[in-house]
């Protein structure tokens, strides 16, 4: 990253036509800049616009010609998204007008800001921790409610305040020990009344890793595959569910050959529909792939909608298979066609009349509400938390075993120290600069 005294500037509006396009300026020459790209019709200069003002003026581009009229703030720094003195420009969301004003923004001096630039100087300047810093990035990727609420309170700090009294209580405990290594004589050992605290910070990660699961289900969402026989129908039940055409649908069986996904939200979480090839003993090499990869997708999913032909007796191997996934994994059989009123001891669904399918959309919300029983205040956990805190919780299990056989009780200290480094590393009390540049380097430009 560029040293933290440059100014930087970065559209922050969404690519494309649109209503508003919005323009970011961070930096110690914000007023400077702001100032010559923008001229308040009130004349006033943005020392004097009052923090977070809106006012409205003319644009200027890079030649000093107006090309546009808008709204504009200025905020002094710390108060300010960054911590910065910062600023945004509002003007109508034309990709060529937010592309001359930020040129005209460079041609004022401030530099084009990389991915994340803004997020990471709030976290430089104590804005932000890391783990709300990630929040932020996974906000704006979230695509159902229960991952944008959980996403939101990474965001507001709620995984920090978890970690913030474990960490402060182990450091206190590793204080002490230091103080008992290295005056011995003024600072006696207490490993029983040490041991106690540790095994409870211990259970309270525990209790923060458990939701991890939960977590990246939540983040990924639940896979359904819809299963059955060539031509029961589970492409248009697949349009259907998702509302638009997306499977070719005919009346020639084993249409269906790759795998194709779709997602709807479903009780507040994101739901992966998969199309799957028909199951039979395939007609070709093509046919035995696609029957093939059914299969493992059926194996790596949460659930299976499994569709039989309403037109068809439901033959043995088929009620064997039914038996046979419902054993492994939550499954719904369900008959097509119902709309030509078939026989059958299934319940029944047609694509064409909608009839059947408010019971596999409950099937789904069931699922989804049984992900979400009692982790109604869910915290995201990113990959990278999970794994610091794992290695954590290691090492205070091995800080707890080395005191219980009264081991070197400098052995017991380093895992101690080992375990809280990983701790304030989720926050980024203590991150490389690599891991930074990695964590940023996913997010958008002009965020």
């Amino acid at each position: 990253m560029r040293e933290a005294f440059e100014t930087i500037a970065a559209v922050a509006s969404a690519r494309g036509r649109g209503a508003i396009g919005v323009i970011r300026i961070s930096g110690p020459q914000t007023k400077e800049v702001l100032d010559k790209a923008f001229c308040s019709r009130k004349g006033l200069k943005a020392e004097k616009f009052g923090s977070f003002r809106l006012r409205f003026g003319n644009i200027r581009n890079a030649s000093g010609d107006f090309i546009d009229s808008g709204l504009a703030f200025f905020a002094k720094g710390p108060d300010s998204y960054t911590g910065e003195d910062y600023a945004e420009i509002f003007c109508h969301g034309n990709p060529f007008l937010t592309e001359e004003i930020l040129r005209s923004l460079q041609a004022a001096g401030a530099h084009a800001a990389k991915p994340g630039e803004f997020t990471r100087r709030a976290f430089l300047t104590g804005k932000m921790d890391l783990s709300q810093c990630e929040g932020v990035d996974e906000l704006i990727r979230a695509n159902s409610k229960a991952y944008a609420g959980a996403a939101w309170r990474l965001q507001d700090g709620s995984l920090r305040r978890k970690l913030e009294p474990i960490a402060e209580t182990l450091n206190r405990v590793f204080a002490h020990m230091q103080g008992a290594i290295e005056f011995p004589e003024d600072v006696g050992e207490d490993n029983k009344k040490w041991l106690a605290t540790l095994k409870e910070c211990a259970e309270d990660l525990k209790g923060i890793l458990k939701d991890s699961k939960t977590s990246a289900k939540v983040k990924d969402g639940l896979r359904a595959a819809i299963a059955g026989r060539p031509n029961a129908g589970k492409s248009s039940l697949f349009n259907s569910l998702l509302k638009e055409e997306r499977a070719l649908v005919t009346t020639v069986a084993g249409t269906t050959r790759d795998v194709l996904q779709g997602e709807l939200e479903i009780g507040g979480v994101n739901v992966i529909l998969f199309d799957t090839a028909g199951l039979r003993t395939a007609k070709g090499k093509i046919e035995a792939l696609g029957v093939e990869k059914a299969k493992e997708i059926m194996d790596a999913s949460d659930c299976v909608i499994w569709l039989t032909d309403g037109a068809k007796k439901l033959s043995l191997k088929e009620k064997e298979e039914i038996a046979y996934w419902s054993e492994r994994k939550p499954l719904l059989a369900i008959r097509s066609k119902s709309d030509l009123k078939p026989e059958g001891v299934l319940p029944g669904c047609s694509a064409i009349t909608g009839e059947g399918l408010e019971k596999i959309r409950e099937f789904l919300e069931k699922l989804s509400y049984d992900l979400l029983r009692g982790h109604e205040d869910l915290i995201l956990l990113k990959a990278r938390h999970e794994e610091l805190l794992s290695a954590a919780l290691e090492s205070l299990e091995k800080a707890c075993a080395g005191l219980r056989r009264g081991a070197f009780l400098e052995l017991a200290a380093s895992d101690l120290e080992t375990g809280l480094k990983n701790i304030w590393e989720v926050t980024g009390r203590v991150t490389p600069n690599e891991i930074l540049d990695i964590i940023f380097g996913e997010f958008c430009v002009g965020k």
